[in-house]
C-alpha cells in the first residue's frame, strides 16, 4: 500500500513538473493532456486519475511546493489569532518570491488568481479564524483579497520586498475596514 501511495505521488509530481515546464514554453490553452503526459512520461489514465484539468495540476503543484516550504519554514497556525499575521504574510510573500518563475508563468497564462484561490481553500482553515460563525466568509474574503494582492505584485514584477508588501497589505486591510465601517 505504501509503495502505491509513493508511486502515485511520484506520478502526480511528474505531471505537475512537466506542466510548469510546458507552461514556460507555451500557453496553457495550447497544451494537450497527451503532450503533458508524454513530457511527464506517464499514461493519460494517470493524469485523469489524479487531476480534473491542467489548472488542477497547477494547483496541486503549488500546494505541494507550499507545503514543502512551510515544512522547512514553520509558521504558527494560530498566527492570525496571536497578532502575528504580518509575519505570516512576509513568509507567504517570501515563498512566492522564491518561486517567482512559477508564479510568473501562472500569471502569464491567466490562471494565477484561480490557482491562488484554490490553493488557499486548502490552507485557509489551518491559518484563519475557524472558531467564529462567519469564518468561511471571512476566510473567503481574506483569501480573495490575498490572491488579488499577489496577482498585482507578480504583474508588477515583484519590485516590492516581502516586508514592503506585507506592510502595504496591512495598510490596505486596515484602510478597507475603516472605509467599510464609515459606509455602514
Amino acid at each position: 500500500m505504501r509503495s502505491e501511495i509513493t508511486l502515485n505521488e511520484s506520478v502526480k509530481e511528474a505531471v505537475e513538473v512537466a506542466l510548469i515546464k510546458l507552461l514556460k514554453k507555451k500557453d496553457i490553452n495550447k497544451i494537450t493532456v497527451t503532450e503533458l503526459c508524454e513530457t511527464a512520461g506517464v499514461g493519460r489514465s494517470s493524469f485523469y486519475r489524479n487531476f480534473e484539468s491542467l489548472e488542477d495540476a497547477a494547483v496541486s503543484y503549488v500546494n505541494r511546493i507550499y507545503r514543502e516550504y512551510f515544512r522547512n519554514n514553520p509558521v504558527d497556525p494560530n498566527a492570525f489569532k496571536k497578532g502575528k499575521f504580518l509575519f505570516f504574510l512576509r513568509e507567504r510573500y517570501k515563498f512566492i518570491k522564491e518561486h517567482k518563475d512559477v508564479f510568473t508563468v501562472l500569471y502569464e497564462n491567466g490562471i494565477l488568481y484561480n490557482v491562488l484561490v484554490k490553493m488557499d481553500s486548502e490552507i485557509k482553515a489551518q491559518y484563519l479564524l475557524a472558531d467564529i460563525s462567519e469564518s468561511r466568509y471571512f476566510s473567503a474574503m481574506i483569501m480573495g483579497f490575498s490572491a488579488g494582492v499577489i496577482e498585482e505584485w507578480v504583474a508588477g514584477g515583484m519590485k516590492e520586498s516581502e516586508e514592503e508588501l506585507a506592510e502595504i497589505t496591512k495598510a490596505c486591510l486596515i484602510g478597507t475596514v475603516k472605509r467599510l465601517k464609515d459606509a455602514f
